[in-house]
């Protein structure tokens, strides 16, 4: 089966079922595993400015939506040549990826018509149910409850909901601060922590760092949509933003984390929920996942 994927999560799925030779397309945002690299690019976003400050990207995000502007161009003449049977994209996030309708067009424009099957999981067990949904539309449905069944292994155990919990927040963008919602929240839970952000299923909340201070927030986990944790430490190079951060002095401590383990709803949410497990117990585990301590250590400059 020839298939093309403009969705990071859906590409992780497609190679983590055993599947990965069948992939003849991707987004330029699908670069897990290193392999899916080498795949042509079929989706690509339409501004080039993921390295310009947060507050800026947010900005033109806002606008483009506001104006019912699409984020990203579809290559119709690749997907020509590509002919794809099966094309795996979402309906969830119009900042993420084109949407269903959009592919719709691109693929109609094309000459091509394949099976379009568009993922919009908002919890966690929805995030679970992808990969037997993938597996399905492969023709390979046996391969689903196999690895969801190695997924869930890689789960720790729920934690014991007796006595407080230390209050969490996982923040996906820092300027200005968006408080995870969606799965995250229950990742949180999961871990052993208490959300102070949006409940389960619900979208992402934005608000100010201030506010967050007032929330008297125990853990902080900094892991902004689409960033590394390198891009992240560049983003607090930013003297304003770093003090506004470093006033809120959560006791357990400000970590960065690569956000491929909390805003790609895909099998590897299994190792975010690890990583906040172990940052929650303030225990020393050595975790498969790029993550630092952050802490102010003199003016103008940030250490791990």
């Amino acid at each position: 089966m020839r298939v093309v994927s403009v969705l990071p999560s859906a590409t992780e799925i497609v190679f983590a079922l055993g599947h990965g030779p069948e992939l003849v397309g991707r987004s330029a945002e699908c670069d897990y595993p290193e392999v899916a690299k080498l795949l042509p690019v079929v989706m690509r976003p339409r501004t080039l400015d993921s390295e310009r400050p947060s507050a800026e990207i947010d900005a033109r995000v806002r606008a483009a939506r506001a104006r019912d502007e699409s984020l990203y161009t579809l290559d119709v003449e690749l997907l020509r040549t590509l002919r794809p049977e099966l094309l795996l994209t979402q309906d969830l996030c119009g900042v993420c990826s084109v949407t269903s309708e959009e592919v719709a067009v691109a693929c109609a424009r094309a000459g091509v018509r394949p099976r379009v099957v568009s993922l919009m999981p908002r919890t966690l067990e929805e995030v679970w149910a992808t990969i037997p949904a993938v597996a399905a539309a492969l023709g390979d449905p046996a391969a689903g409850p196999r690895l969801l069944g190695a997924v869930r292994e890689r789960l720790p155990p729920p934690p014991s909901r007796d006595g407080p919990h230390p209050r969490v927040a996982v923040v996906e963008w820092v300027d200005p601060p968006i408080v995870a919602g969606l799965w995250s929240t229950e990742m949180i839970r999961w871990a052993g922590g208490e959300s102070i952000g949006p409940g389960p299923g619900d979208p992402g909340e934005r608000t100010d760092w201030n506010s967050l201070r007032d929330r008297e927030v125990d853990l902080l986990v900094l892991s902004p949509c689409s960033f590394s944790v390198s891009r992240t430490r560049r983003e607090l190079s930013d003297a304003a933003l770093r003090e506004a951060i470093a006033r809120l002095s959560p006791r357990l401590g400000t970590f960065i984390a690569d956000e491929a383990f909390f805003s790609r709803p895909g099998p590897r949410l299994a190792e975010g929920v690890r990583l906040l497990r172990s940052l929650v117990e303030q225990r020393t585990e050595i975790l498969p996942m790029p993550f630092e301590r952050w802490m102010v250590a003199s003016p103008g400059a940030v250490t791990p």
